[in-house]
């Protein structure tokens, strides 16, 4: 593999798909580098082999009305659906509804300068509006969750300007891709996978030489196979946070000759949120079968190791999937599957107070999904912590003409952690490059 391309782009995920659409359209040879056997990054779905249920390893919901995302969904002619929201909570014992513990949300979106740990705006309304400790509880799951951030380091501006953000697009109640979140991204892959030579996979980047106006890019395989250079005028670097953040010769780090250094210390402040998912498939929807369960989506336990919960809605099936970010998931992240499963069937034990055994009786099928452990990703999405809300605007600029970046860690725009997040940095870092395209001729 020694190619010469206008623009070499690195990673095959949400961002680099969309950066690569948009330069293949615009009449630029494109060569897509992806470490891994698929393209999609995050995004991963699979489809159980008995149910035919898309199941998502990754990215699962749509956020709100995305106009980007949702554009493609209509191309590609998919179904995408509200999910049933109702939430129910399951704390020191007792099963309720949680809709009234979610109270904390208008104190994060509300934050305010200066900047402090989400924890301590917790805590501080909690006095003055007399909050019941559930109320705290339930306020540091959710940031643990939702933003994979742990409360007692996360920026309360970061966050309220994500939650405003949110809203903006029409809140955060989710719906789902029926027929499976890879599906929108094929939209853009396709195009791209119909002309040979454009997107290599199993093709890692350990190496990026650039001058200005030129790029080389080393590339081998998994295996650790030479496969050749890649040359280019210009590249897009897409690679998630946590690759960013890896050195050589850690599994998936890059090496930029030269260094960048204001770059190295944007991303240094920045955290990868931890992330564990579960994805359990039962002989029968039990939940679905009881009356005080029927008619929740969504079930939370804020003190269990896996705390979060939901359905397949608006499908019917027989799965649950386990979500646990940040702190919860560090707990988890590296330990065995089968302990990993232990965790979740104790924790659906407790939420729906059945005994374990139950519960692994009925257990048909299992699957965890450890984020941490994708040497390509190495964790679930950006977090920011106190202070470091401008390290995005550093990552997401420019070096001298030559090298652009995307990625849902470089949105500004309050959207980071999303896939259309990342598909309107992708969008971006294109017309950034044709820009700087056209100022050349």
């Amino acid at each position: 593999m020694d190619l010469i391309s206008d623009v070499v782009i690195l990673g095959a995920g949400a961002s680099g798909l969309a950066a690569a659409a948009s330069l293949s359209r615009a009449g630029l040879r494109v060569t897509v580098l992806e470490a891994r056997e698929r393209w999609g990054g995050r995004v991963a779905t699979v489809h159980d082999p008995v149910t035919e249920v898309p199941l998502e390893l990754g990215a699962e919901f749509v956020h709100g009305e995305p106009e980007s995302l949702r554009k493609l969904a209509r191309k590609a002619r998919l179904s995408i659906r509200a999910c049933n929201d109702t939430h129910a909570l399951s704390w020191k014992g007792r099963f309720r509804d949680g809709e009234e513990s979610f109270r904390f949300l208008d104190a994060l979106a509300s934050a305010k300068p200066p900047d402090r740990p989400v924890a301590e705006l917790l805590r501080e309304r909690a006095k003055v509006e007399h909050w019941a400790p559930l109320q705290v509880a339930m306020g540091r799951a959710y940031v643990e969750g939702f933003y994979a951030a742990n409360p007692d380091t996360a920026s309360t501006l970061a966050i309220a300007r994500m939650e405003t953000a949110a809203e903006e697009l029409g809140g955060i109640r989710p719906s789902r891709v029926m027929q499976g979140y890879d599906r929108v991204l094929r939209e853009l892959a396709r195009p791209l996978m119909e002309r040979p030579g454009t997107v290599f996979l199993n093709a890692v980047a350990e190496e990026v030489r650039w001058a200005s106006g030129e790029v080389r890019v080393r590339v081998r395989t998994r295996q650790g196979v030479a496969l050749g250079q890649v040359r280019a005028k210009q590249a897009v670097v897409t690679l998630p946070l946590g690759v960013l953040r890896a050195r050589p010769p850690e599994p998936g780090a890059v090496r930029f000759v030269p260094r960048l250094p204001a770059k190295e210390r944007a991303w240094g402040l920045l955290e990868m949120g931890s992330l564990v998912k579960v994805l359990l498939r039962f002989r029968t929807a039990f939940w679905s079968e009881r009356e005080d369960t029927r008619r929740f989506g969504f079930f939370h336990g804020p003190s269990l190791p896996v705390p979060t919960w939901w359905t397949s809605s608006p499908r019917e099936s027989r799965h649950l999937v386990g979500w646990a970010g940040g702190p919860s998931a560090e707990a988890l992240s590296g330990l065995r599957e089968e302990v990993v499963l232990a965790s979740a069937v104790e924790s659906l034990a407790r939420i729906f107070r059945l005994p374990r055994q139950a519960l692994h009786e009925l257990l048909e099928a299992w699957h965890v999904q450890d984020w941490q452990r994708e040497p390509f990703t190495r964790g679930g999405y950006a977090v920011i912590p106190v202070g470091a809300a401008d390290a995005m605007q550093e990552i997401a600029a420019p070096v001298d003409g030559t090298l652009f970046f995307a990625g849902e860690a470089t949105n500004t725009d309050g959207e980071e952690g999303t896939v259309h997040g990342a598909i309107a940095t992708g969008e971006r870092a294109a017309r950034e490059v044709l820009a700087r395209t056209r100022a050349r001729k």
